[in-house]
C-alpha cells in the first residue's frame, strides 16, 4: 500500500472514533457543554449574507509544537479537532474555483463556506495535511514559495520567522505534483524569492521584499518605481512559470508574503493570470469585498478548539481602541546616537500606556509661520530627516501596535496634484496601517463634504503603495451633531472626535460597543497636553477617560503626548488608558 493511502486509512479510523460513525459520515454537533455561548443581552448575532465566506490561514503543521519556536505552527492533533468542528457545525470548505464561479453568478456558496489555505508550502502539508483532505474530502489552496523548493540548501538557513529550517522541510516538486492532480489541492503563488526582508532605510530595518524600496546604502539611494516594478515583476512571473512547469497548474491566486502589498502589486498580479488576491486582512469576505483583496482568519499559537471557534464564529464585541498622537519632533535629534535615545524612550512609553494605535506625524510642526517639512523622501517639500519609517517600523514590530500617519489640514488644502504626490511618496517609502486626517476646526461639520473628497482623493494616491489603508477622519467634537458625524465617516473606517471635555460626546460615543462590524467606529482624542500643573492635568485626563469607559465609549485616547518630559504622568495616565486593563485582551 502507498505510504499515503497506509496514512489515509489510519486517518479514517481515528475519524470513526473521534465523530462517532462511520469514518466520512457527518459529525455531531457540539455537546450542550460545548455550545456556543448565546449573545449577551442586547447584543444581536446578524447573520452574514448570502454568498460570504471565511478563509482560514495555516502555516505549518507538527506533531509538537511546544518546543518549536514558529508562532504560525498548530499541532496535528488540533488540526484534527478544528476539521471535525466546522464539519460538525455545519461548515462546507469549498474550492478556489466554487468561490470564483458563484462571484460569476454560477453555483451559490453554501452556507458557513471555508476556503482553507496553507502558506510557504512546507513538506508537513504534504505528509500530515494532505491525508486529513482525503479523509474528510475538504479542497484546500497551498502557497509555494518557489526558490525554497527549486533551490534547496545544502545546510540549514533562515526561514521567515524562524531560526532555521533545513532543505527536508520542503516538499519535492513531485509530491506537489501528485497533489495538484488529486483534485483537492490548487496551488497558489507565495512569490519566488520575496518571503524575506530587505533593507528599507538608513536605519538599517529590514522589512518584506514585496513592498519596500530597497535601500543602497552605498549610494545613499532607494529603488525607484521602474526597478521596483522591474524586481518584483520577474519574481512573480518567474515562480508562476515554475509552478506551472513543474505541476501543471498556473496558479490564479497570489498570496502576499506577510500579507504585505498594493494596489500596484495587485495589478501586476493581474497581468500576470493571478486575479485573486489573498492578504491577511482580518474578516469575513462579504460579496462586497473584491477577490482581489480576499480577507484571511490568521490560525496563530496553536489556539485551544474554543479559541478556534470564537475566530471563526466572530467577535460579537469589537475588541477596543485604545490611541495616542506623537510627534516626531520630538523625536528627531541632529545626533544619529540621542535620535535612538529618543526612540527608545518612545517605544518604551508606549508599551507601557498599553495602546493598539499610534497617531504618528509624518510632517515637522515647525513652529509658528514655518514652512511644513517632511519626515521621509518626497520631491514635493523640503525633508527634514528619514525617520518616519524607522519610528513607524519600531513601533510596529517593538511595541506590537498599529501605526496610522496623521495628515495635517494644511496638507487638505494643497493642489489634488501636489497632495497626492507627497501621500503617494510617504506610502511608497514608509510601512504603516493607516490615514488620520486631523480635525481642521470647530466649523469642520459646515465643510465636510470638502473634507471628505479631499481625505478619500489622498487616501487612494496612498494605497497605490500602501494597502490596505485605514481611514480616520478627525472633527471637532464641540457642538458637533450626530449629522455632522454622518457626513464625514462617508466611506471611512473612524471617525475621530477631538475634545476637551467628556459630557457632550458620550451620547454621540457611548453606543458604539454594541455598533455591528463593519460600522465606522468612532474614537474619542482629549488633550492631553499637561500645561503649568502637569500632575494635576494627568489626573484630570484619566478621569475623563474613566468617564468615557463609564458612559460605554471604549475607543479613545489623547494627543499631544511629550514622552520626554513625562507629560501626561504616564503613572496617571497609563491605568486609565491601557486596553491590558480591559477584558477583551
Amino acid at each position: 500500500m502507498h505510504a499515503l493511502s497506509k496514512i489515509s486509512h489510519i486517518v479514517a479510523s481515528l475519524l470513526a472514533a473521534l465523530l462517532g460513525g462511520s469514518a466520512l459520515g457527518a459529525a455531531p454537533a457540539l455537546s450542550a457543554d460545548r455550545a456556543p455561548m448565546a449573545a449577551p443581552a442586547g447584543f444581536a448575532v446578524v447573520p452574514p449574507p448570502p454568498g460570504s465566506f471565511i478563509v482560514l490561514s495555516y502555516h505549518e503543521v507538527r506533531d509538537e509544537v511546544r518546543d518549536y519556536p514558529d508562532p504560525y505552527a498548530v499541532d496535528s492533533g488540533a488540526l484534527v479537532a478544528q476539521f471535525a468542528w466546522l464539519r460538525g457545525n455545519g461548515y462546507t470548505p469549498v474550492s478556489l474555483q466554487a468561490i470564483i464561479d458563484a462571484r460569476n453568478g454560477g453555483k451559490a456558496l453554501p452556507p458557513k463556506a471555508v476556503l482553507l489555505t496553507f502558506d510557504d508550502g512546507y513538506l508537513s502539508f504534504y505528509t500530515r495535511v494532505y491525508p486529513l483532505l482525503r479523509g474528510f474530502g475538504y479542497p484546500a489552496l497551498l502557497a509555494v514559495v518557489g526558490k525554497w523548493i527549486d533551490e534547496p540548501p545544502q545546510a540549514d538557513q533562515l526561514y521567515g520567522e524562524k531560526a532555521t529550517v533545513g532543505s527536508a522541510a520542503f516538499p519535492t516538486w513531485a509530491q506537489l505534483r501528485e497533489m495538484a492532480g488529486s483534485g483537492l489541492v490548487e496551488m497558489a503563488s507565495h512569490s519566488y524569492d520575496l518571503h524575506r526582508g530587505i533593507l528599507a532605510n538608513p536605519q538599517g530595518n529590514v522589512e518584506p521584499a514585496a513592498t519596500a524600496r530597497l535601500y543602497d546604502a552605498a549610494s545613499a539611494t532607494y529603488e525607484d518605481d521602474t526597478q521596483w516594478r522591474a524586481r518584483v515583476r520577474a519574481d512573480m512571473e518567474r515562480n508562476s512559470a515554475l509552478i506551472e512547469r513543474h505541476t501543471g497548474q498556473r496558479p490564479r491566486a497570489m498570496v502576499w508574503p506577510y500579507g504585505s502589498y498594493n494596489d500596484e502589486l495587485v495589478r501586476i498580479a493581474g497581468e500576470l493570470g493571478m486575479p485573486v488576491d489573498i492578504t491577511l486582512n482580518d474578516g469575513l469576505n462579504t460579496p462586497q469585498v473584491p477577490l482581489s483583496a480576499m480577507r484571511r482568519l490568521l490560525v496563530i499559537h496553536n489556539p485551544p478548539l474554543a479559541n478556534f471557534t470564537g475566530e471563526v464564529i466572530g467577535p460579537l464585541v469589537r475588541p477596543p481602541v485604545r490611541v495616542v498622537e506623537v510627534g516626531l519632533d520630538q523625536v528627531y535629534d541632529a545626533d544619529p546616537a540621542r535620535q535612538e535615545q529618543k526612540l527608545s524612550a518612545l517605544l518604551d512609553r508606549v508599551l507601557a500606556l498599553g495602546v493598539t494605535h499610534v497617531f504618528l506625524h509624518p510632517f515637522s510642526d515647525g513652529g509658528e509661520g514655518a514652512a511644513l517639512q517632511a519626515y521621509f523622501p518626497t520631491q514635493s517639500m523640503a525633508m527634514r530627516a528619514d525617520l518616519f519609517n524607522r519610528v513607524a517600523w519600531q513601533l510596529s514590530t517593538r511595541a506590537d501596535v498599529k501605526v496610522c500617519a496623521a495628515i495635517p489640514p494644511s496638507v487638505l488644502r494643497l493642489p489634488p496634484a501636489v497632495g497626492g504626490a507627497i501621500l503617494e511618496d510617504l506610502a511608497r517609502g514608509a510601512n504603516f496601517e493607516g490615514l488620520y486626517f486631523m480635525a481642521t476646526g470647530a466649523s469642520e461639520a459646515a465643510d465636510s463634504t470638502a473634507m471628505v473628497t479631499a481625505s478619500a482623493r489622498l487616501a487612494q494616491a496612498a494605497r497605490k503603495w500602501r494597502a490596505p489603508l485605514l481611514l480616520a477622519r478627525g472633527i471637532v467634537a464641540s457642538d458637533v451633531s450626530a449629522q455632522a458625524i454622518a457626513s464625514i465617516s462617508a466611506g471611512a473606517d473612524w471617525v475621530v472626535l477631538q475634545s476637551r471635555g467628556v459630557a457632550p460626546i458620550i451620547a454621540l460615543a457611548g453606543g458604539d460597543a454594541a455598533a455591528q462590524v463593519g460600522q465606522p467606529r468612532l474614537v474619542v482624542l482629549l488633550d492631553g497636553a499637561a500645561g503649568p500643573a502637569p500632575q494635576r492635568a494627568g489626573a484630570e485626563l484619566a478621569e475623563r477617560m474613566r468617564g468615557l469607559q463609564r458612559a460605554g465609549a471604549l475607543n479613545f485616547g489623547f494627543r499631544e503626548d511629550d514622552f520626554m518630559r513625562d507629560q501626561p504622568p504616564l503613572a496617571q495616565v497609563a491605568p486609565a488608558l491601557s486596553v491590558r486593563d480591559t477584558t477583551f485582551r
